[in-house]
Order: C-alpha cells, then structure tokens, then sequence
C-alpha cells in the first residue's frame, strides 16, 4: 500500500549533474612562492649529486674552453671535437625550442586570453577549476530558474545513472565526460 501511495504522489524525481573541468595548468606564483621556490632549487643544486648528463655537461664546458685554448694557439683540434661530439648545450637549446613550441601550441604562456571572455568555452580560465552551470526553463512556460546545477526529470523504468547521463546529453552533448558511481551524491526536497 505505501507503494502504491508513493507511485500516485505528485513528486517529480528530478536528477542534476555536476559537470565540472579540473584545472588544466597551475596558477601564477604568488612572490612569496617565487622566493621558496628559489630557495629550494639552490639547496637542491648545493646538496644534490650530479647525474650522467650534468657530468657530461661540465665535461663538455672544460672541452670547448680547451678547444678554444688551442684554436688561439693554431694547434690541431680534430681529436678534441671527437671527444666532445654533440655538446650538451645544443641538445638543452632543442629541447627549451621543443617546449616553447608546445606551450604556444597549447596556449599555456597566456592563460588569461580572449577566449576568457567567451563563458562558453572550455579552454577559458585554463588556471582555475570550472563549473558548469545553467539557466533552464522548467515547470511554467514563462518560468527561467536561477543559475543551477544542470537537471532533468527522471523518467519511470530509468535508472538514475542513465538520467544522469541523458541530462549530461541534453545539456552538454559535444563535451566528453565520465560520470562517476551509480548512486546520487546528495538528495534535496523542494515543493
């Protein structure tokens, strides 16, 4: 009987979605973090041991000032530039050309751009954790809700894991999500 009573109630289950984009780059240092950040690189370059590339790299530093040496002396330098090979110095100069052509490829060297101001865009604010939410029509005609979570009626036979994802399809069908458990996260009564 209590079911039957609850099937006739004039409730309507509606499901929302909580569509949010993770930060994708770290924020801007504060000075305060610049500092200690510096004072941990300097600590970690006085107290660290030196790797194969760093040995390699010193070596290549006493080599070219040896090789300068005896070019200023006319002495023969083709055993010299045997030893030193591909200095590491011009590898260090690829790989920073490597990174600045990733990071402008990406758009990462100017998180604050034009596409800030397009509120509908999912590469704005790339520093900051983005939440999506919605002015939608429901009930009245006329009626437009506050900014709320995106949400939708639960349909009889559905589970509340597929109106989830049917909500998630209505609202944002382009973007690509993962809906996370199969059971609600909070529940909320409103007459």
């Amino acid at each position: 009987m209590r079911l039957s009573l609850l099937l006739r109630s004039r409730w309507d289950v509606m499901v929302s979605v909580a569509l949010s984009r993770p930060q994708v780059i770290a924020p801007p240092m504060s000075e305060i973090e610049k500092r200690f950040q510096s004072l941990q690189l300097e600590e970690e370059r006085e107290n660290s041991l030196l790797c194969n590339f760093e040995l390699k790299s010193l070596r290549d530093e006493r080599l070219i000032a040896k090789r300068a040496e005896l070019e200023r002396e006319g002495k023969e330098l083709s055993e010299l530039d045997e030893q030193i090979g591909v200095a590491n110095a011009q590898i260090e100069d690829e790989w920073k050309k490597k990174g600045e052509q990733l990071v402008q490829s990406l758009c990462l060297n100017k998180p604050r751009s034009s596409e800030d101001k397009d509120e509908r865009s999912l590469r704005r604010l790339l520093d900051r954790k983005l939440l999506l939410v919605v002015r939608q029509r429901l009930g009245q005609a006329n009626y437009e809700s506050p900014w709320i979570l995106p949400q939708t009626k639960h349909l009889p036979g559905e589970s509340l894991r597929e109106t989830a994802e049917r909500c998630l399809g209505e609202i944002a069908s382009g973007v690509k999500a993962t809906i996370y458990g199969n059971a609600p996260i909070a529940v909320f009564s409103q007459n």
